[in-house]
């Protein structure tokens, strides 16, 4: 396989969990949707979906918009393909968790109770912090590459 090929099999693979995650964010929308007919919007079951919801289509977004600058990225530079799993990760964790805490939970979780909550802040909120070194490995690499091209 070229090079070529591989990153645009990448750039597939990117798109196809971007519109994966994008689409588990409107499917959250209709469990807000019920929220919102049901319930107060000060209801912590309403925000938990509108938060699922929002995550959901924001980490959708923002795949997509990675798979879409896929080929202009240097792929042979260190770190490209840590970042781009760790993305893909980061952003699944980001709307898999919402949707556990909206089903099941349905509070604001800051500190946890209990062994599901535990779950759910450490096994998926924390991690869902990991697309933001993603990005720093991205844009370095995007515009750090600039330079020496010119």
């Amino acid at each position: 396989m070229s090079d070529a090929s591989i990153a645009v099999s990448q750039q597939r693979r990117l798109a196809l969990h971007g519109v994966i995650i994008l689409f588990l964010g409107l499917l959250s929308g209709i469990g807000f949707s019920i929220a919102a007919a049901t319930q107060d919007m000060s209801s912590p079951t309403y925000g938990a979906w509108r938060f699922a919801h929002m995550e959901g289509l924001a980490n959708g977004l923002v795949v997509l918009a990675v798979a879409g600058v896929w080929l202009r990225i240097d792929l042979e530079a260190r770190f490209i393909n840590a970042a781009r799993i760790i993305l893909v990760l980061g952003c699944y964790a980001n709307i898999i968790g919402p949707i556990i805490n909206a089903l099941f939970i349905a509070k604001r979780l800051i500190v946890p109770e209990t062994p599901l909550e535990a779950f759910v802040v450490y096994g998926f909120y924390i991690p869902g912090t990991l697309p933001i070194f993603s990005f720093a490995i991205f844009i370095f690499n995007l515009f750090g590459h600039q330079k020496n091209k010119t």
